[in-house]
C-alpha cells in the first residue's frame, strides 16, 4: 500500500493523518493467470495499482474481435477508467497474463478519499491526464507507424514485458500477425 500513497503523495501531499484513512480503506489482492480483473458489460468497481505482475486489457473492434490495447504492468493501474468513474458498463476485459498483487481501491473507498482527502481529486486528475496522453500516444502510433516501427517503440515502453508475455499477446497488441512478428525479431 506504501508505494501507491507515495506516488500519490509525490504529486501532492498527503498527511500523516489522510495517510492512515487511506491504508485502513486499500486492500491487497492477488490474480492468478486468467483470471479477470475487469469483464466487458459490467462495471469496473475497483481501481488497482499494480505491485506485480502484467495484465491485458482487451477491447473490441468492429467485427467483435478481441485485441489487446495495452499492457498494464508495473507501478501502472489496472481499471476502465471511463466504467469505474462514471459507473458504466465497461467495453473492456481487463485479465492478468501473470500472476499480479494489487493494491485495490474500491468505489466506495475512492469515494471516501475524494470527500476526505485534501488532494485527492487532484491527485488522481493529473494521473488521468497522464493516462490519456499515453493511451493517445500509443493509439497514434499504431495508426501511423509501420509494423516494425511499432514493434520497436513496444520494447522502449515495455522493455521487461518481452520474457513474461507471450507472443501471441505481444502481436495482437501491435495488430499483427505471430508470423510477421516472428520476422520483425529476427532482423
Amino acid at each position: 500500500m506504501n508505494s501507491l500513497i507515495d506516488l500519490f503523495n509525490s504529486i501532492l501531499p498527503i498527511s500523516d493523518n489522510e495517510r492512515l484513512l487511506m491504508e485502513e480503506r486499500m486492500k491487497i489482492e492477488t490474480y492468478n493467470k486468467g483470471q479477470k480483473h475487469n469483464t466487458n458489460g459490467e462495471i469496473c468497481k475497483k481501481l488497482s495499482y499494480i505491485k506485480k505482475g502484467i495484465f491485458k486489457v482487451e477491447g473490441y473492434n468492429s467485427n467483435e474481435e478481441e485485441f489487446i490495447k495495452y499492457f498494464a504492468i508495473e507501478n501502472n493501474f489496472a481499471v476502465d477508467l471511463d466504467s469505474f468513474i462514471n459507473k458504466e458498463p465497461s467495453k473492456e476485459n481487463i485479465t492478468a497474463i501473470t500472476a499480479c498483487e494489487v493494491v485495490t481501491i474500491t468505489s466506495t473507498a475512492f469515494e471516501f478519499f475524494e470527500k476526505n482527502i485534501s488532494n485527492f481529486s487532484q491527485i488522481i486528475n493529473t494521473l488521468k491526464a497522464k493516462a490519456l496522453l499515453e493511451k493517445y500516444t500509443v493509439k497514434s502510433e499504431m495508426f501511423v507507424d509501420d509494423a516494425y516501427t511499432r514493434y520497436n517503440k513496444f520494447m522502449q515502453r515495455y522493455p521487461t514485458i518481452i520474457q513474461r508475455v507471450s507472443q501471441k499477446h505481444i502481436a495482437s497488441h501491435l495488430g499483427i500477425s505471430q508470423y510477421t512478428l516472428s520476422r520483425i525479431r529476427a532482423k
